[in-house]
């Protein structure tokens, strides 16, 4: 931080920055751009395996790349290298197998390590703006209803180049699960073509009503209607099976 290489665009594990914090961003970010009449493209990257596609050795290169010391280098390559896994099923144990890819699942330090290992992703859009909360990560671009023809382009050529720097991180993208919204107020979406899908990786991308974001469940128009009905129903759920319970005597110990 110091240094000032970690990526500004970058939410996880950073002082007074959460969830919450990438949420209010979004929701600032969209509805700025409603207030002036336009229309925000919000795209939401689903990666594959994530924590396990981390190459130890291209990691170790952007440890050293973001300041980190010869000697903690050092430290986190006797961490990350050597390790293997095998699989238990009763009392029967497979032989253990190197581990070459992957950071440790569960530690504390694989969301922090999984960050600085895609701390140039956000630079390598040219028209959105990219932000990620750990292996989280969105595009947003809003525009004009009048620009919509150039905006199929743009979103396509951004994530085009989002895949690119994945792929040379050896990355996978899944564009089966990435999803797509176009949010606005309800008199610009009308104006809107009613095809408005763009094409990802050999799959066409339709967009959706609403879909859920670091937690928080985002509808067309930004209204959280969505959200509030899913929370209404989970503490629904939870009450229904405390209701269940409380006449339950606890035997004691």
């Amino acid at each position: 931080m110091k240094n000032k290489k970690l990526s500004t665009h970058q939410s996880g594990n950073k002082k007074h920055h959460s969830c919450e914090t990438l949420n209010l961003l979004t929701g600032d970010t969209i509805l700025k751009a409603m207030d002036g009449k336009l229309v925000t493209a919000l795209i939401l990257i689903d990666l594959s395996k994530a924590f396990d596609s981390v190459n130890p050795t291209f990691l170790l290169t952007k440890l050293s790349n973001v300041g980190a010391s010869p000697s903690v280098v050092k430290w986190f390559e006797s961490y990350l290298t050597g390790r293997t896994q095998s699989v238990r099923i009763g009392s029967a144990v497979s032989t253990p197998l190197p581990v070459s890819y992957g950071v440790p699942q569960g530690a504390i330090l694989s969301p922090l390590l999984f960050s600085i290992y895609t701390n140039d992703l956000p630079s390598s859009v040219h028209h959105s703006k990219l932000e990620s909360y750990v292996d989280d990560s969105k595009i947003l671009l809003s525009f004009t209803v009048a620009n919509v023809d150039c905006l199929k382009q743009q979103r396509e050529e951004d994530l085009y180049l989002i895949a690119n720097s994945c792929s040379e991180n050896e990355l996978l993208i899944n564009p089966g699960k990435t999803k797509y919204m176009l949010i606005g107020t309800r008199q610009t979406l009308q104006q809107l073509p009613v095809d408005m899908t763009i094409n990802f990786l050999n799959e066409t991308i339709t967009p959706v009503s609403f879909a859920k974001d670091v937690g928080m469940t985002i509808d067309s128009y930004l209204t959280y209607d969505q959200h509030i009905t899913n929370l209404v129903s989970s503490c629904m759920n939870s009450l229904c099976q405390i209701n269940r319970v409380k006449n339950v005597s606890i035997k004691k110990l």
